[in-house]
């Protein structure tokens, strides 16, 4: 049974070997899009107050992450959404996204936003079934950068 728990130390190799994993497997064109800086030090990168970082744990391996960062003291930036491939399709993710939702909500804050490229199809349907709307769309190279966003609090975004 997976579990959708806080990380922990000693979760940050398997957590990095996910996320590269992935990245350099099927979002090769993405890599040049987003920071990474963060993965160097994901304790700290997600330590502050009103950030977390949740990972999705079948017995002791990690099968999925999600990030939240701090944008300003009313909106929360989620990042590090990923799945392993074999664990797909079994509403992880979504456990995942409801984790950092919820966490967002018990922060105060009043608008959740997330960024993904053009091809990372799965990402975009689990936030739109979430009820998360398309909010810009900025060219990057080849990619298209695309924002979503979500009111938790009224409808401000």
């Amino acid at each position: 049974m997976v579990k959708i728990r806080r990380l922990e130390e000693r979760d940050i190799a398997a957590v990095k070997n996910l996320i590269h994993e992935i990245m350099n497997g099927e979002f090769q064109a993405e890599k040049a899009v987003f920071v990474h800086d963060d993965l160097d030090s994901l304790m700290d990168s997600y330590g502050r107050l009103g950030e977390a970082f949740f990972v999705a744990e079948d017995g002791r391996r990690v099968v999925g992450t999600i990030g939240v960062k701090r944008e300003d003291e009313r909106v929360a930036l989620i990042r590090r959404v990923f799945v392993a491939p074999e664990y797909r399709k079994r509403k992880i993710g979504s456990q995942l996204l409801n984790r950092a939702i919820e966490f967002c909500e018990e922060v105060g804050y009043d608008d959740v936003v997330f960024k993904t490229t053009s091809r990372m199809s799965g990402a975009i349907e689990l936030f739109k079934n979430r009820g998360f709307k398309p909010r810009a769309k900025v060219p990057v190279g080849k990619e298209e950068l695309l924002k979503f966003a979500m009111a938790l609090k009224g409808e401000r975004c």
